[in-house]
């Protein structure tokens, strides 16, 4: 794997976490696509969002998953069925992940800013407020990636962060928690890392 993407091994040592700096556009212009990417590509229509869509077919190729990436009608990406392997994409301001397991699973990432303090109410509830540390600024950063990384987990529409994505237990780097889904409540699993100003979160069901 190249020497510019991180890869974090989540709790089970099976599921990966692939990280990398965006590039300028011209650092993608030998990457491999497959033919229905390279149609897609070129119905893109700013390079910001070329750059996104070739760093995250970068970590794919990286990861040797031998399969264009589909979207289902919610935007939700997957692979070839035969694989049988879930992976979930995020991009922050300067970076793009690619999460890759066994299992359904859920990332997010995002670059540490004052700016998350002034919507924390907007997705923490009273009871998450106990997560938030002197380190408030990281600690928001981390509990909204985790509900992130839930959001993408979940099939269900129209979710409400603050009431139906709920944060109750904290272990190291392992957290616990239950979503509001289609069918029912369900528990999940939250791991959280943090890489320079970078925080990254995975959620699974347990």
């Amino acid at each position: 794997m190249s020497e510019t993407i991180h890869k974090i091994y989540l709790s089970d040592q099976l599921s990966t976490v692939a990280i990398e700096e965006k590039k300028p556009i011209g650092s993608y212009l030998n990457e491999q696509l497959f033919s229905e990417e390279r149609e897609q590509l070129n119905e893109l229509s700013n390079d910001f969002r070329k750059i996104e869509y070739l760093g995250v077919r970068r970590l794919r190729n990286e990861t040797s998953l031998p399969s264009p990436i589909y979207y289902s009608e919610s935007r939700k990406p997957f692979l070839k069925k035969e694989l049988n392997t879930f992976i979930s994409i995020s991009h922050s301001k300067h970076y793009c992940a690619l999460g890759v397991s066994s299992n359904e699973l859920g990332i997010d990432i995002e670059e540490i800013s004052p700016r998350i303090e002034r919507i924390a109410t907007r997705f923490m509830n009273s009871s998450e407020e106990r997560f938030v540390s002197e380190q408030k600024t990281l600690d928001l950063t981390k509990i909204w990636t985790m509900k992130e990384a839930m959001f993408k987990l979940n099939n269900r529409a129209g979710i409400e962060f603050k009431t139906e994505l709920i944060i109750e237990e904290k272990s190291g780097n392992v957290y616990s928690g239950k979503m509001l889904t289609e069918n029912g409540w369900k528990q999940v699993k939250l791991e959280c890392f943090k890489l320079d100003e970078l925080v990254i979160s995975a959620c699974s069901y347990t």
